[in-house]
């Protein structure tokens, strides 16, 4: 790859670091991509609000492919920092757009510069677009430490899991705390499903993966002369497939219903930040693996998936596609930690994996 487009992308990534923003509120970063398209590339750019496309349009094309790449940062403070990559992410789909240049491949490519990826609420909203593009194909990727650098990481199936945000709101009736027996304290009840977590992941089994993770818990005030009269428990729910994940909604809600009526207090429910499962189309993925080996990427078959999720999953209900990981170094600080940042050195890979898809996807 030419040295110059590597080094254009390399000061790009660092600008769109500086400007990290959370989730929804990616204006200066989109303005930023924008702008470097429109001064650096043909592509014909639309802004579709908190989002846009960039499109290569070559007369008489059969198909359009789509390459999907991430713009938000991770909250910090009062502000945002990336600790997901998702600047190297853009950064490298920017790239592409540089590389398409006075291109023939055959084929629309729709470069799809989504926001809100870390909460789940970009992807449902860029997937249902698709169809109005005209898009047959769509890919992405993460970039994973602990894999080799640019090394492609491929797997069959679930490729990330299923996951949700779930809230369990018990209320109850404060009293004196001289007279606990005059109110109806919830606390004990959402004890008690605090207990049963593990036996309650257990009784919704599954063909995989399936987690109910203690989040947090409050309840009552911090004054000592009243008996709780409201608690909540927030969970993480993780499984491998979507089926899963609602029997172990089920399991839950059954459980805390039942405590809560063991007790006489009441129980509602609420869910956020819900990512459904990244399952790879099965011709979408193999179209993704031979484009990257005969690219000359170095190629490795993942042997489970990936416990985290990606909202990438949306696009899968849209069309066909597929998503990978590119290793970021064996030792690279992981993802979301204070210590991680891009690794540049995986720029040109992440860029040929592009490229290979719009030529070969």
């Amino acid at each position: 790859m030419e040295h110059h487009v590597t080094d254009t992308v390399r000061a790009l990534r660092e600008e769109l670091h500086s400007l990290a923003e959370r989730s929804g509120e990616e204006k200066k970063t989109k303005a930023r991509l924008m702008k470097f398209l429109r001064e650096n590339t043909s592509l014909g750019v639309t802004d579709e609000g908190k989002w846009f496309t960039a499109l290569h349009r070559e007369p008489g094309a059969s198909e359009t492919v789509a390459l999907r790449a991430d713009m938000d940062a991770l909250p910090f403070g009062e502000g945002a920092r990336h600790f997901c990559g998702h600047d190297g992410h853009s950064a490298a789909l920017a790239g592409l757009g540089l590389l398409l240049e006075r291109k023939r491949l055959g084929r629309n490519i729709l470069l799809v510069f989504q926001h809100a990826e870390e909460t789940g609420a970009g992807g449902i909203v860029c997937s249902r677009a698709l169809k109005a593009y005209g898009v047959n194909r769509a890919y992405s990727f993460h970039n994973i430490p602990g894999y080799p650098e640019g090394t492609v990481l491929t797997r069959r199936g679930v490729f990330a899991c299923a996951s949700r945000g779930m809230t369990l709101s018990f209320s109850g009736r404060v009293s004196h705390a001289a007279y606990p027996e005059y109110g109806r304290n919830p606390g004990f009840a959402a004890a008690r499903l605090i207990s049963a977590l593990p036996e309650l992941t257990a009784q919704a089994g599954g063909d995989g993966l399936v987690m109910a993770t203690l989040a947090g818990a409050r309840m009552g005030e911090r004054a000592f002369g009243s008996a709780a009269g409201q608690a909540e428990v927030w969970l993480t729910l993780r499984t491998g497939l979507e089926k899963d994940m609602e029997a172990l909604v089920s399991s839950l809600e059954n459980a805390a219903q039942a405590e809560a009526a063991r007790d006489g207090t009441g129980v509602s429910f609420s869910f956020c930040d819900v990512f459904p499962a990244m399952v790879n189309d099965p011709d979408a993925g193999s179209r993704l693996e031979n484009a990257c080996r005969a690219a000359g990427l170095l190629c490795e078959e993942l042997p489970e998936s990936f416990r985290w999720s990606e909202d990438f999953g949306h696009y899968v209900t849209a069309v066909p596609a597929a998503m990978a990981g590119i290793g970021a170094g064996i030792d690279w600080p992981q993802l979301h930690t204070a210590d991680y940042t891009f690794n540049d050195r995986v720029l040109p890979a992440a860029m040929a994996f592009f490229y290979a898809l719009a030529e070969q996807g």
